[in-house]
């Protein structure tokens, strides 16, 4: 059953994808998500989506490109149906800037490793891709209503549901749903309890936070799924991932209280979900108990000294190492990064690889220097700001949605110090795509105010 599952899940998602953009042409943006999601769906055996070789990481910036004209072709749209002014929003102006750096830092390199250029250029698309594909998903959303919007990332959250299922069946329950080499395997009371990310649901933090804020429309669904992400999220064994779904779960409650301005409702959900959690962890401890006390085992050994010695990769590590490998690097290239250089260029590009999968934060510095690393901060302060702002000054689903974004925001610093984010290799092209709606959400709140205000 699950080599059938493997060979044509893939084509039923895009075939899904294909028929709701029959009427909505958003819905064809959800193929390069698919393709992002990879191997949690078995996107991996999904041609022509999935092309080994050199083209491999140019095809979800192709596929996006194609999708988008075509969605332009097929159904055109006279005018942007959401979008604000036609002016550069200071999230565009950022990401602007760091186009400019990476465009200086192409030329830098270009000087330094003349004639053997070929390479620079190759990954210089790549990186550049980051940032075309933000303006293009920004022009697709804005040319469709919030309700539209807020049904394609619904459709995303089930994509991400059925993922969850999956990793609950294999990392849970051991049934060998995916065939790719286990992370790691330890053994709990006689039975084995693998962990393995390569093939994690890639929006669980997303996921929860869309399921708590329209959680009031088909509330049996939702909270269904909500539970299943939840339980994914426990399965990970990944404490920083507990963390951040609790941080995200907690802000949601405090900001909800705050805009209705019942702090009381805000301590009595908080009980409950504290209440809830118990009952939970309880029911799991009897139905996983081995994996229950694998889970417990993690938390207990962050107060011992026995931690460091058994998990190497901590906190600290990763900024030790991020800064070994900052301190190899010429001191003038510190300013703006190194640029587009691999493997051929410089041996210190595989350890560059390896730091920044384990964080996000040591690939920007590393890439686009002091200048890129304040402009990302940049980024997060204004968009967290901005999303915050509408959150409590507008109404309905626009309100939701800015509520949405604020929270993944948070969701995505702290997990930038744990994985690479936006900077994974897979998933390049729309690695920017929650800055590109916030940045259309600051457009359209600044051009509607009025009635937003008076609802």
């Amino acid at each position: 059953m699950f080599e059938l599952i493997r060979k044509t899940l893939p084509y039923f998602l895009v075939i899904y994808f294909l028929v709701r953009a029959n009427k909505k042409p958003l819905f064809l943006l959800g193929i390069p998500f698919l393709m992002f999601m990879s191997q949690s769906i078995f996107f991996e055996n999904a041609k022509p989506f999935q092309l080994p070789g050199s083209i491999f990481y140019h095809l979800t910036f192709l596929w996006l490109c194609i999708l988008w004209i075509v969605s332009k072709l097929i159904y055109p749209v006279k005018k942007s149906v959401i979008a604000g002014k036609k002016t550069l929003s200071t999230i565009d102006l950022l990401i602007i800037s760091l186009i400019l750096i990476s465009l200086i830092g192409l030329s830098i390199a270009f000087k330094e490793y003349y004639p053997n250029t070929k390479e620079l250029l190759d990954q210089f698309i790549i990186w550049l891709s980051l940032f075309l594909g933000y303006f293009i998903i920004k022009d697709w959303i804005a040319a469709n209503s919030w309700e539209d919007v807020s049904d394609f990332l619904f459709s995303i959250v089930l994509v991400n549901s059925i993922a969850a299922c999956l990793y609950i069946l294999h990392q849970g329950l051991h049934l060998n749903v995916y065939i790719s080499e286990e992370y790691l395997i330890e053994t709990v009371n006689g039975q084995e309890i693998t962990r393995t990310f390569w093939f994690m649901p890639q929006f669980l933090p997303f996921s929860i936070i869309y399921l708590l804020v329209f959680r009031n429309k088909y509330v049996i669904l939702k909270t269904g799924l909500l539970l299943i992400n939840i339980l994914a999220v426990i399965i990970t064994y990944s404490i920083s991932t507990l963390l951040i779904a609790g941080i995200i779960t907690f802000l949601y409650f405090l900001l909800y209280g705050l805009k209705l301005g019942n702090l009381t409702l805000v301590f009595r959900n908080i009980i409950l979900i504290a209440i809830a959690g118990v009952a939970g962890l309880f029911i799991l401890s009897k139905a996983l108990p081995a994996n229950t006390q694998y889970l417990m085992a993690r938390f207990s050994d962050l107060s011992s000294s026995a931690y460091s010695q058994k998990d190497v990769n901590t906190l600290e590590i990763r900024f030790i190492y991020t800064q070994q490998l900052f301190s190899k690097i010429d001191p003038y290239k510190k300013i703006l990064g190194v640029g587009p250089i691999t493997n051929n260029q410089s041996s210190l590009v595989p350890e560059m690889k390896g730091v920044t999968s384990d964080m996000v934060w040591a690939g920007i510095i590393i890439r686009w220097g002091y200048v890129g690393l304040l402009i990302f901060i940049l980024l997060y302060i204004i968009s967290i700001f901005t999303t915050l702002k509408i959150f409590f000054k507008a109404n309905d689903i626009v309100s939701n949605l800015a509520l949405v974004f604020f929270l993944y925001l948070i969701s995505q610093i702290l997990e930038g110090f744990v994985s690479w984010t936006f900077l994974s290799g897979h998933g390049l092209t729309i690695g920017l795509w929650y800055f590109a709606i916030t940045s259309t959400l600051l457009g359209y709140y600044n051009k509607n105010k009025s009635q937003l205000y008076a609802k």
